[in-house]
């Protein structure tokens, strides 16, 4: 078993054999087979089963918006989480309340009855691998507006943990993405141990890694470029597509594909993050009229290439 203090485990924070990405040429119109021109915005039902099976792009989506409030609160976790009556304690906070996380979650480090005066060491435990990082307190307010970086707990960075009374410290939230390899190894252990020392204090405790089941996308911390893809079933080809706004009104956009630029291949995780190519980013020029997505039954919050 291997410990990182200050970094990844060897091949953990570069995309691993299992996230395969194919790009597709980056210019030229969309030349779809036949069948996809006739395809809806909802995949077909092998998409959400364990039969793998590639999967086609809609010629047109209809665009939604969608926003939540909603944030992981630590305190109220510990009433509704069993195991963190004891203090100290640690655990990974989400915003459903849950004593289990999955990719991707808005998910907090909580912690409950530690000095707020010294800096707590944190380990997590993914399968054979562990991973090391720093909680700082500090007196400021969480704002609750503030993302971390995605791969948090796993990658060495010192987090920022605030006082929210009864000697309860919680960071700010970010997506529970961890890297590739890690999210394998979770995927195949299906438990996350997260373990807490400050001197002669030491808490631990495990939750349970729940795979995502229904498909989607979501950009991976901001002007990266970054986008996972999640829920399909394993060994599935998911084809990525840039779509470009052709219609507004007052409730929905709708979007026509240009082409698509690339494809990933689903592995154990059901997660794998797609780069978009330099090339559509130039291309595109961070314009709000360009989004990129897969298929889904329905399409929140497209993300900008």
């Amino acid at each position: 078993m291997s410990i990182v203090m200050l970094g990844c485990v060897v091949a953990g924070c570069s995309s691993p054999p299992s996230e395969s990405v194919s790009p597709s040429p980056t210019t030229g119109a969309a030349s779809p087979s036949p069948s996809r021109t006739t395809q809806t915005a909802t995949p077909s039902s092998s998409t959400t089963t364990d039969t793998a099976a590639d999967v086609l792009l809609a010629q047109q989506i209809t665009l939604l918006a969608a926003g939540d409030g909603a944030a992981p609160d630590c305190t109220a976790d510990l009433g509704r989480i069993s195991g963190l009556s004891g203090s100290p304690a640690v655990w990974v906070g989400n915003i459903r309340g849950l004593d289990r996380v999955t990719t991707p979650d808005e998910v907090a480090l909580c912690l409950s009855g530690f000095s707020p005066d010294e800096p707590v060491k944190v380990i997590v435990t993914a399968g054979g691998r562990q991973y090391a990082s720093t909680a700082q307190p500090t007196a400021s307010e969480l704002t609750y507006a503030h993302f971390e970086p995605s791969e948090s707990l796993f990658t060495g960075q010192v987090l920022a943990v605030h006082p929210q009374g009864d000697g309860v410290l919680q960071s700010e939230k970010w997506w529970f993405v961890p890297p590739g390899a890690a999210r394998e190894d979770l995927a195949a252990a299906g438990t996350l141990t997260i373990q807490a020392t400050q001197g002669s204090l030491t808490a631990q405790h495990s939750h349970s890694v729940e795979l995502p089941g229904k498909p989607g996308r979501l950009v991976v911390d901001n002007g990266t470029h970054r986008i996972l893809i999640y829920g399909f079933a394993p060994g599935a080809r998911i084809p990525v597509g840039l779509y470009k706004t052709d219609s507004t009104t007052q409730s929905e956009s709708r979007a026509s594909l240009v082409r698509q630029i690339g494809t990933v291949e689903m592995p154990r995780s059901r997660t794998v993050v797609f780069t978009v190519p330099d090339a559509v980013v130039k291309e595109t020029g961070n314009q709000g009229s360009y989004c990129v997505t897969v298929p889904m039954p329905e399409q929140y919050n497209c993300p900008q290439p």
